[in-house]
């Protein structure tokens, strides 16, 4: 029968101890502290700090007091001049500058892979240029991204797990205006490779695609369709949310890098990848965005007083006239129906914002659900449409159906089901659906060079080099 304590030695003193004691949890029952990072009472010990490390007699090293179970005659000093140096050096390198030494999980969920350790390193020290230049090896848009990116980087944050996230997305945005108010960084083009690359499209990918061209030293020049550069940035963000005097001093600083840009130019309309390929260009980049709207697949969807949760954005962008009435439906739960919803209410109407999920499923950001909901949007969950309702030639009323939660679906969200019996008519003057985009595929329909495209209507392309089935694009 085993004994019921042990005899065992803590600093010069005797004691008798249950067996199965860590070192720590002896120590701890005398009063003496053995300092530790990663020990935790509710978790297994993980010995990694190695801070907890103790003298044994006869142990041909160190060992951590938080895993180390005692034994019977076992010889224990917590603070030897042998165990204070080793805690020394132990918490010198953990808290020696080792950023980049291991991917943080911000890091690793940031769709850029920027280093978001690094450039909060020199926002701390006060180097703000330093963190600019460090976030623009990932991604030349901060001053855009810091007012719009969803940051799942900050959901992963580990200072979440004591508090709140750190701030990573605005203290990209301060680093980037600052930098921007007081003279931009302009990198300096790598030497000219003599090797040309059209890009098609002038949004984000276009626009982050050129600058890093233009330091590999190749030359670039951009074929945009509308008047202006930024593609759903510009054209389907509204400007309470991404101001353009910004925005367009960002993509000048990537025009200054000598990029050569042509408006008014549609791929499909005034030129072909053909002719792309005729004119010299060794590459094309096809960076032509999601800006066609995803259709709702009910009756009468295609008549006016229906308008594309894109379309009304872009529409309203480019000053034209938008007849939005007094009553306006919204459908959709993602950032777009938030900012279709918002520029409608401005535009003087009514909103309804109607989505079939409840509001744990609605992947608009929290922020954007909430200042939606100020600004005097009325939300209805699990309501779908069914059908459009027409008088004299335009949709004058949506007929709706109440849903009810089913199992998950591929996504991870519970599958929203049709209620029986559960029909309604609303009255609306302009209904706009905000359920997606999809590229617009006719602009290569009658190429020479179309690449081979998917049922999803996105062109098909190899995942480690990216170029389709035709050679260069």
């Amino acid at each position: 029968m085993m004994s019921e304590t042990i005899t065992v030695t803590l600093n010069g003193k005797t004691l008798e101890a249950k067996p199965g004691l860590t070192i720590r949890d002896l120590a701890k029952s005398q009063g003496v502290t053995i300092p530790t990072f990663c020990h935790d009472d509710r978790l297994k010990p993980f010995a990694s700090c190695f801070l907890c490390v103790v003298q044994v007699a006869n142990a041909r090293t160190l060992l951590p007091a938080c895993s180390t179970r005692i034994a019977p005659g076992m010889v224990i000093e917590t603070d030897s001049e042998t165990v204070t140096h080793s805690r020394k050096v132990a918490l010198d390198l953990l808290l020696s500058d080792h950023a980049g030494d291991c991917i943080a999980p911000c890091e690793a969920t940031c769709p850029a892979n920027i280093d978001i350790q690094g450039y909060i390193a020199h926002i701390a020290n006060g180097n703000f240029a330093a963190a600019v230049r460090l976030i623009k090896e990932r991604n030349p848009l901060p001053v855009v991204c810091g007012r719009i990116c969803p940051h799942p980087c900050e959901s992963q944050c580990r200072r979440g797990l004591v508090d709140e996230a750190v701030a990573i997305n605005p203290l990209k945005r301060f680093a980037a205006d600052y930098e921007l108010s007081n003279g931009p960084f302009v990198p300096t083009p790598g030497a000219e490779t003599g090797k040309r690359v059209a890009i098609v499209g002038g949004g984000p990918a276009g626009l982050s695609a050129a600058y890093y061209l233009r330091l590999m030293g190749h030359a670039v020049e951009i074929f945009e369709a509308l008047p202006h550069l930024g593609g759903m940035a510009r054209y389907g963000i509204p400007r309470f949310r991404l101001p353009w005097d910004r925005m367009d001093r960002e993509i000048q600083v990537i025009l200054d890098l000598g990029v050569t840009v042509h408006h008014h130019q549609r791929l499909g309309r005034d030129f072909t990848i053909a002719d792309l390929k005729a004119r010299g260009f060794g590459a094309v980049l096809l960076a032509i965005g999601a800006h066609k709207a995803k259709p709702m697949r009910v009756e009468n969807e295609d008549v006016p007083g229906v308008m594309g949760g894109v379309d009304f954005l872009r529409k309203v962008v480019l000053g034209e006239t938008v007849e939005v009435g007094n009553r306006v439906a919204v459908l959709g739960g993602g950032d777009t129906a938030m900012d279709c919803a918002r520029v409608a209410r401005r535009l003087g109407a009514s909103v309804t914002l109607l989505y079939r999920r409840s509001q744990a499923e609605m992947p608009a950001l929290p922020m954007e659900q909430e200042e939606t909901h100020e600004e005097g949007v009325e939300i209805r969950y699990l309501t779908a449409p069914s059908k459009v309702l027409v008088r004299d030639g335009r949709a004058y009323a949506l007929e709706v159906i109440t849903m009810e939660l089913g199992e998950p679906d591929e996504s991870g969200r519970r599958r929203p089901v049709p209620m029986v019996d559960s029909e309604e008519v609303l009255e609306f003057d302009l209904i706009i659906p905000a359920i997606g985009q999809d590229p617009d595929m006719d602009c290569v329909a009658g190429d020479p060079a179309k690449p081979e495209t998917t049922r999803w209507r996105t062109f098909v392309y190899d995942e480690k080099t990216m170029v389709t089935s035709q050679e260069g694009v």
